[in-house]
């Protein structure tokens, strides 16, 4: 190579990697934020709250991936297109459930306790359903389930974990740390994103424009009000879980489906699709949030229930 001219093809090849490498970073310091929330209490609370529990795993591991597969038979959707459908459905715990519940008046801490409960659950179980989804939808797409358990338990569990211990054992360092893992969290997800467009500006854009003008877009916004419907019907007898439950189901983690879409499936374009459904899935959370927040609901307010989940977990 001549001196001054750049290696397009090395650059090219140096974001892709930066961008598996952010994603990666973004799961982990997300996880770890979310450990350092977590008390013994919300442990032994959580236990304690098993129905509470299966109705959060049922609503996101079976009703919405299932839902997804159904709107990919119906719409007859492209691989790209059902792959990151697929992705984002059969991935829970969006890092923004509990602030979204706060905005939405609700028990934030019991989002937490919820979404890392979850979280824990899906390390095993994304792996599997994406294989199995894409077996029953015949697409011939190679997906070694097995070699990605050990990795989301790397970036995922381990991180909780250590959290976790953290919040036991110093808790004032905890909560110093949380604020600066939500930022790098959130920094990481954003750079990766944008390298997602900039590595094909062109082709970025032709995607966006091609989901747009087949529909795949409404079906996606589809996609997103039917979820918040099953985390509603399914969240149980009293408002404020069906509405917390409600945005769990609505938020997928699309840190983990990009995990697995640039690891899993490079050329297939489902990034650029994943990108175009983060933007539907935070608007609609978020305009569910501020809708329930203009219509409190009656009795214990989410303060005293916030105070509660304190005095339990320092038990």
């Amino acid at each position: 190579m001549q001196a001054g001219v750049v290696d397009v093809d090395a650059v090219l090849t140096a974001l892709t990697s930066l961008q598996g490498t952010l994603v990666a970073v973004s799961l982990v310091a997300m996880m770890a934020a979310m450990g350092t929330q977590l008390t013994q209490g919300d442990v032994r609370r959580t236990i304690r709250e098993s129905n509470l529990v299966a109705r959060w795993i049922l609503a996101n591991l079976l009703a919405v991936p299932l839902f997804a597969v159904l709107l990919g038979i119906l719409f007859n959707l492209p691989d790209p297109s059902l792959v990151a459908l697929l992705l984002v459905a059969i991935a829970p715990g969006a890092p923004f459930i509990p602030q979204f519940a706060a905005l939405a008046g609700e028990n934030s801490h019991e989002a937490v306790r919820l979404t890392a409960a979850l979280t824990l659950v899906a390390t095993l179980t994304v792996p599997l359903l994406v294989a199995a989804a894409l077996t029953v939808l015949q697409i011939e797409l190679v997906f070694p389930a097995w070699r990605f358990i050990v990795p989301l338990l790397v970036v995922l569990v381990i991180p909780l974990v250590a959290g976790a211990l953290v919040r036991s054992r110093r808790p004032a360092l905890a909560n110093a740390l949380r604020k600066r893992l939500v930022i790098l969290a959130n920094a990481a997800l954003l750079v990766a994103l944008a390298i997602v467009a900039f590595l094909d500006l062109g082709r970025t854009v032709r995607v966006f424009t091609g989901l747009a003008g087949t529909g795949i877009l409404l079906v996606m916004a589809l996609f997103v009000f039917a979820s918040i419907e099953i985390g509603w019907l399914i969240g149980g007898p009293t408002a404020q879980n069906r509405r917390l439950l409600a945005l769990g189901t609505a938020g997928r983690n699309v840190n983990i489906a990009l995990f697995i879409a640039t690891g899993a499936f490079p050329g297939s374009n489902a990034d650029e699709t994943i990108l175009a459904f983060t933007t539907i899935m935070i608007g609609t959370s978020l305009l569910a949030a501020l809708y329930w927040r203009r219509s409190p609901l009656t009795g214990g307010s989410p303060r005293d229930e916030r105070k509660q989940d304190s005095e339990t977990g320092q038990q």
